[in-house]
């Protein structure tokens, strides 16, 4: 009788879903932190970073009921190679320049969810009811008190099967060590070997910076944002790709996510200028992996923060071209590949991040974590039937990209005004290039 009695009222939208909290423990390192380890120093690069903490969803529907303290064991062998995720902030941020190794640990929670697993992967949009899956609904909402890490969830469905929610502060963490660090606990957790990180040693303190007046930027603007996510199957963006490709006097042999930043920006801008009907100067700003990619040498697999951020001005007065885009952020990223050092890239973050906090410019963030193997955790149940980065609190908008489940595409997550939503989604230009979801 009850079972039917919650049934009807998620069925005329009183409650749309039961979280209950089945436990919570603290996981600490198997091992204790050796004292040389015990100050972990943020890099120039970690203090540009966003003061959010970024949640990860991995959806399993062929979770096998084990015993969940594996999960917990490996996690808290995972914890101690990946050491300063178990720690906490000496100050709050974004003031903070050092992280306190004490192996005070992680939160793990276990809950249930009464609702089916098909209910979020099939769901277009990201709603309130997404934040049950997320340990203390951290949801990437800007926390100034907030010390802690990470935090973990593992909650059950009432088909069976099961989401795992990472939530990593990315003051510690970009998304290639949020990768590395979840497979890295997934394959010790399968009784794998996984290769163990070496955490880069920034140059010089941030105690002995100037606290960056792009990292504690406040606003009391209130915007109203929809999030909702597009497909654009590999077929339809290789038709895209030759568009671009006869565009001016020669091809550029853009990329997939070259090619889709460049069409998203553009409706985003017409969005804009549809629903305000004004001029205003706008900005690209894609971020960077750069690892591999300069001559300042970072440690390919190296864990904290190694990117950078590249900027396309533009007026809306002027005509987007698509290969144009292109071509200009392939020139900013070119930049990039000089730098020599931390210190450079700080420079070059800061006039980067200050844009994007200016009211006078429409900024738009770009970020690719396609080809990052985040379809490849498996903790024993096979791999994931979707992975879904939470999108939360941002100053501007912000579109990801991230591989589809088969890899037959790209999945963009657009996080754009409210107001602007509905006239991006019915863009004709951007309904060529994707497929229903």
């Amino acid at each position: 009788m009850m079972n039917r009695i919650m049934a009807n009222l998620r069925k005329f939208g009183k409650i749309k879903n039961l979280h209950t909290i089945i436990s919570k423990e603290t996981i600490k390192p198997s091992s204790s932190t050796p004292l040389h380890l015990n100050t972990h120093n943020l890099s120039r690069i970690d203090h540009l970073a966003p003061n959010i903490h970024m949640p990860l969803v991995f959806f399993y529907q062929n979770y096998t009921n084990g015993d969940i303290n594996i999960l917990k064991k490996s996690l808290s062998h995972s914890l101690t190679q990946y050491y300063p995720f178990a720690g906490r902030l000496l100050a709050p941020a974004p003031v903070a320049t050092h992280i306190d190794c004490d192996d005070e640990g992680v939160e793990f929670v276990e809950a249930s969810i009464d609702s089916r697993i098909d209910d979020f992967i099939l769901k277009e949009d990201q709603d309130e009811t997404f934040d049950q899956l997320i340990p203390n609904a951290l949801g990437c909402a800007v926390d100034k008190t907030s010390t802690n890490m990470v935090a973990v969830q593992l909650s059950h469905f009432t088909c069976g099967g099961v989401a795992v929610a990472v939530v990593i502060s990315h003051k510690v963490a970009d998304a290639f060590t949020m990768a590395n660090f979840i497979n890295h606990w997934a394959t010790l957790t399968r009784g794998g070997s996984p290769i163990n990180p070496s955490f880069f040693s920034p140059s010089m303190s941030m105690s002995t910076f100037k606290v960056p007046e792009a990292s504690v930027v406040e606003t009391t603007k209130i915007v109203k944002y929809a999030i909702k996510r597009f497909v654009f199957p590999n077929t339809k963006l290789n038709k895209l790709k030759k568009k671009i490709n006869r565009m001016g006097t020669s091809p550029v042999n853009a990329t997939r996510v070259e090619s889709l930043t460049s069409l998203l920006f553009k409706c985003a801008l017409g969005a804009t200028i549809t629903k305000s009907g004004s001029l205003q100067l706008s900005s690209l700003v894609q971020l960077v992996n750069l690892r591999g990619k300069t001559n300042a040498n970072f440690p390919e697999l190296a864990p904290g923060n190694f990117y950078a951020a590249v900027v396309e001005k533009i007026k809306h007065s002027c005509q987007i071209e698509l290969n144009e885009v292109i071509i200009n952020l392939r020139r900013e990223r070119m930049e990039l590949q000089q730098v020599k050092n931390e210190e450079e890239i700080y420079k070059k973050g800061i006039k980067s991040w200050m844009m994007s906090m200016d009211d006078q410019i429409q900024t738009y963030v770009f970020s690719s974590i396609c080809r990052f193997p985040f379809y490849q955790v498996d903790f024993g149940w096979g791999k994931p039937a979707r992975v879904m980065l939470r999108m939360g609190h941002s100053l501007t908008s912000f579109l990801v990209f991230m591989d589809t489940p088969s890899g037959d595409g790209i999945e963009a997550t657009v996080r754009i005004k409210e107001e602007e939503m509905s006239i991006f989604q019915k863009d004709k230009e951007l309904h060529a290039y994707t497929r229903d979801i």
